[in-house]
């Protein structure tokens, strides 16, 4: 039996339409030694206008057009997604970025912002599958303890979960 403790090579690739899920995926990103990426959508802007709009698209399922990072994601041993949920659902941006079916790594997690009016289930079901593999970790945080920056007890369990050493046989 060997263990694999190789240096893991990560990428945090997420999307945040008000800065609440950009505050976690710094947070994971730092905990992580991960490059950070931001997915980029100029439809929906930070105002009511933008999230009514975001939340109509959502519910109709209008993908929008997206800017992404020009990465090689093969070249990462794990990406991790995130985004907030809207309408029961990740974030169109996300979607979008999924439904172009990039060439990810064996390694994939989601983490999820809400504001804990939708259950995060249905919307890691949906992600999940829009993915050609099992998701290896999932974290959803609600924004109030986003806010009040109490989530390190949640990313110390999820960063955990995703660099504990896997026995290979």
């Amino acid at each position: 039996m060997n263990l694999e403790v190789d240096e893991m090579k990560t990428l945090m690739l997420y999307y945040s339409r008000t800065g609440t899920t950009a505050k976690v995926a710094r947070t994971l990103g730092l905990a992580l030694d991960a490059q950070i990426a931001e997915i980029k959508c100029s439809h929906y802007r930070s105002n009511w206008l933008g999230y009514l709009i975001a939340g109509y698209d959502s519910v109709k399922g209008n993908l929008p057009p997206i800017e992404v990072p020009d990465l090689s994601w093969k070249n990462y041993d794990l990406v991790i997604l995130g985004a907030p949920i809207w309408t029961s659902y990740a974030a169109l941006p996300l979607r979008s970025f999924l439904s172009q079916k990039p060439d990810l790594p064996k390694r994939v997690a989601l983490f999820l912002t809400h504001g804990s009016h939708s259950p995060a289930q249905k919307a890691v079901d949906f992600v999940s599958s829009l993915l050609p593999i099992p998701l290896e970790g999932v974290l959803d945080l609600p924004q109030s303890q986003i806010t009040k920056d109490q989530f390190s007890d949640q990313i110390d369990g999820f960063v955990e979960k995703l660099t504990t050493p896997t026995v290979v046989t």
